[in-house]
């Protein structure tokens, strides 16, 4: 075959000469199948029974058989460029496609009168269809290779070309199955009762004429490689398959239509088999190749030891020749660019000081050698000697390549011709310029990440909001009739969604404030038993409704260097996730060991399904939650992320082994820590009781702009009782009913119009008369430096939106113990 490209030089099994023991194993091969089917012409009209499951695994494994002969032949033309293949492979996905069609309005076998709307004539003549399509491919095939190989042709583009020949067997197929179901009044009948017709027999012997056409073509035109000799057994056995099944028997379902239909099975496979051997034998001669090209790198390593060692033989002899010139006075010794000059047959003469800086040589060194030591290319026998300007490579005496910037002049001195060389060390430039195009590139890749980021963000944001805006909108509208018990449930939708949607935007912040260096942390001794009970408290509730084991092994006196918050945060990210993970009635196992007087390491152990290898690898990969996206368990993705960013932090390591079917193993390495007057870290407060109800209701101000926030409040107050709430939509109004009606706390948001929260908190503070009265803030700043400065300000506690029911009645509470009661002013009533 002609060379269509630098890989026609490879052992590919398109341009494989066929030797003589394949052609004697592909005629061996041809006479049996002939044989057999000589064997078989008597008994081809003798009936058999049906058997329903003959054409579904005959079907299938031909569609398989193709698919993957035709994705192999795809491989080969991608390297050759071959339209011949190209049209082979396309062939072959021509027939694995009609057997879908072929297969599904098949009579009795998924319906009585088959499927995708068919008639019964249908299977028939898309079996017509089916048999003379890839012989024409086959014909196309012969023809384009010998055309090929006459004439060089221009090379296609590999993945264009492939789609082009993909849409053509789909269309292909799609056209010929429309005729043959929705057109088939347009054809005349194959079968009747069971039996061919006339038309039938000249349809069917059509298609056996042009198979046996295709073999011919095949045989006249073929290159003789290992692809078309076996394509010709491939034709061969295609023949008997139509004799056997289509022409010289009865009908469906006797010996001759079971036979053939093994023929055709047989037939798709030989080149796939073919394709398949060849592949292994090309993969074992890759491997001995790869070893060959290590045993040469060896070799070479070995011979540029050696040439280096000469190299430096060679320096060290040069550091003995000392030479003067009395031309090495007329040389401008303070340019700071090294500057030459040499005699005609480009011997050095002189050089300035800047010799030294540039190669590393002093003058004495170079003085009497050829310009070639300091600059290769312009040795007296390359083809750049006579260059005269422009960049050249210099060789630093250490072996270092120095990129330079050449300019050379003639003159003449004592009737002789002589050249002063100019050369500028331009390394610098050149670093610049890379450090440039790696900052481009850098700059490109964080673009990306940030691109890819955004849009992992923008749907996990939009899917709670999904549910909650969705919600919302059916329990709004007039125009559906919604049950309590849906409403309920709706509500629930919405409640769960905002959480989660809360969660998220929580671990993106602490993601962002761990990226840009913000979040510090308080690194103290932390006593691991404590912790303990700490985390098993807040963690028991989740496993009792999954009926899942906890246990906690920590012994007494055990500490680590972290921070408190942090540390927990970690540890109830992955007792969560080993919870949610679990099966149902197994256990989690949380064990602290000392590894050494330096590191102690928390493991939390699950009974859950595991992990592979591959997930393994996605495993800290923000918004990646490993292909469980679909079940019931709510999650965001970034927790794992956060943990190892917080351990990291924390001067700590964090790691992971799973095994599939058994569980996994979540693992913290911090240092350990002495114990040196730890508080009592985790153990349960002794809640105080609530205020009681006086006999005057006690009093609420609101200062809130937004009505909906103003709505949510009072209904919240009105739930809970013996509270008297006012409202102001701005601070003034607000500060005004202040001291007027003396509220007994101030609930305050930050944002206010015209006055912030934190400047009428100041104004309260400095008015004797409201100096007392405890505020809370209620606000949707969330971040840190928000809540300090209230909190500098003088509130009692920051409360973010959206709002937590729970908080929001402990702040309450803590708020009112405060103050001792007051008598309800007259006149105060809800606003």
């Amino acid at each position: 075959m002609t060379d269509l490209s630098p890989a026609a030089s490879l052992p590919l099994l398109p341009l494989m000469a066929a030797d003589r023991q394949a052609r004697r194993r592909a005629l061996a091969l041809t006479l049996v199948s002939a044989l057999v089917f000589c064997a078989l012409l008597p008994y081809t009209q003798v009936p058999l029974a049906p058997l329903a499951a003959f054409i579904p695994i005959y079907e299938s494994s031909l569609l398989l058989n193709d698919l993957i002969t035709a994705a192999m032949l795809f491989g080969h033309f991608s390297v050759l460029r071959s339209k011949s293949l190209l049209v082979l492979a396309g062939g072959y996905l021509f027939t694995a496609l009609l057997t879908v069609p072929h297969m599904l309005t098949f009579p009795g076998l998924f319906s009585p009168a088959g499927l995708l709307g068919g008639h019964s004539q249908a299977t028939a003549w898309l079996y017509v269809f089916w048999h003379a399509g890839f012989p024409l491919c086959v014909m196309a095939h012969a023809l384009l290779g010998h055309r090929e190989r006459q004439r060089p042709h221009g090379q296609l583009t590999p993945t264009r070309a492939v789609l082009w020949a993909i849409a053509a067997a789909l269309l292909a197929a799609g056209a010929f199955t429309a005729l043959a179901t929705a057109g088939h009044e347009l054809l005349p009948p194959i079968l009747e009762a069971g039996r061919y017709t006339l038309a039938g027999r000249v349809a069917l012997g059509g298609t056996w004429i042009c198979s046996l056409a295709a073999l011919a073509v095949l045989w006249r035109y073929s290159s003789r490689s290992l692809l078309d000799m076996w394509l010709g057994v491939v034709m061969a056995a295609w023949l008997c398959d139509i004799g056997l099944s289509a022409v010289l028997n009865a009908g469906r379902y006797d010996v001759g239509w079971y036979a053939g239909r093994i023929y055709g099975l047989l037939a798709a496979s030989c080149v796939l088999i073919v394709l398949l051997l060849e592949s292994n034998k090309l993969f074992a001669r890759l491997v001995v190749s790869h070893e060959h090209a290590l045993q040469r790198g060896a070799d070479l390593h070995s011979l540029n030891l050696q040439n280096e060692q000469r190299a430096m033989q060679y320096a060290n002899a040069l550091e003995e020749l000392h030479f003067k010139e009395e031309e090495i006075r007329a040389v401008v010794h303070n340019i700071a660019d090294c500057v030459l000059t040499t005699d005609a047959a480009g011997v050095v003469r002189s050089a300035n000081p800047a010799l030294d800086k540039v190669f590393g040589y002093t003058s004495a060194d170079v003085v009497g050698r050829h310009i070639s030591l300091l600059i290769p290319e312009l040795a007296a026998d390359s083809e750049r000697a006579f260059i005269r300007d422009g960049e050249v490579g210099g060789l630093h005496r250490d072996g270092r390549q120095l990129p330079l910037e050449l300019a050379m002049n003639d003159f003449e001195m004592h009737g002789a011709r002589r050249s002063v060389v100019v050369l500028a060390d331009i390394s610098e430039r050149k670093q610049f310029v890379a450090e440039l195009r790696r900052a481009q590139v850098k700059a490109e890749q964080a673009n990306q990440a940030k691109s890819t980021f955004l849009a992992n963000m923008s749907h996990e944001l939009r899917t709670p909001l999904n549910a909650i805006l969705g919600f919302a909108q059916i329990l709004l509208t007039d125009k559906m009739a919604v049950t309590p018990e849906k409403r309920r449930e709706f509500t629930q939708h919405i409640l769960t969604a905002g959480k989660h949607l809360l969660v998220l935007i929580n671990e993106v912040l602490d993601l962002a404030k761990v990226e840009s260096g913000t979040l510090s942390l308080s690194l103290e001794p932390v006593e691991l038993q404590g912790m303990m009970v700490a985390c098993q408290q807040m963690i028991a509730p989740l496993a009792d409704s999954r009926e899942l084991r906890l246990r906690f092994v920590a012994e007494p006196g055990m500490c680590v260097q972290a921070d408190h918050t942090r540390l927990k945060q970690v540890l109830l990210n992955l007792l969560t996730n080993a919870v949610k993970y679990n099966r149902k009635g197994g256990l989690v196992s949380v064990t602290c060991i000392a590894l050494s007087p330096e590191r102690t390491q928390i493991a939390i152990q699950d009974g859950g399904e595991g992990l592979t290898q591959a997930q393994l690898g996605q495993l800290f990969q923000p918004f990646n939650r490993l292909g469980r996206e679909a079940l019931s368990e709510e999650g965001t993705g970034i927790g794992l992320v956060m943990t190892r960013r917080l351990v990291e932090m924390m001067g700590g390591t964090i790691g992971v082994s799973s095994t599939v079917g058994v569980g996994s193993m979540f693992w913290i390495e911090l240092n350990t820590a002495a114990r040196a007057g730890l508080p009592a870290f985790g153990q349960p407060q002794p809640a105080l009781p609530a205020p009681a109800a006086q006999d005057g209701a006690r009093t609420l101000l609101y200062v809130e702009d937004n009505p909906a926030n103003l709505t949510l409040v009072r209904e919240l107050v009105g739930f809970r009782g013996g509270l008297a709430l006012l409202s102001a939509s701005e601070a003034a109004t607000g500060l005004r009913l202040a001291r007027e009606r003396r509220p007994d706390v101030i609930l305050m948001d930050i944002n206010l119009p015209g006055m912030s929260g934190n400047e009428a908190m100041a104004l309260l503070r400095a008015d004797p008369a409201t100096r007392g009265i405890p505020v809370i803030a209620l606000s949707a700043n969330a971040m840190p430096h928000d809540v300090a400065r209230s909190r500098q300000e003088g509130f009692l506690c920051y409360l973010t939106k959206p709002l937590s029911v729970d908080e929001f009645n402990a702040a309450l509470d803590t708020a009112l113990r405060s103050v001792a009661p007051q008598a309800a002013l007259p006149g105060s009533a809800p606003a």
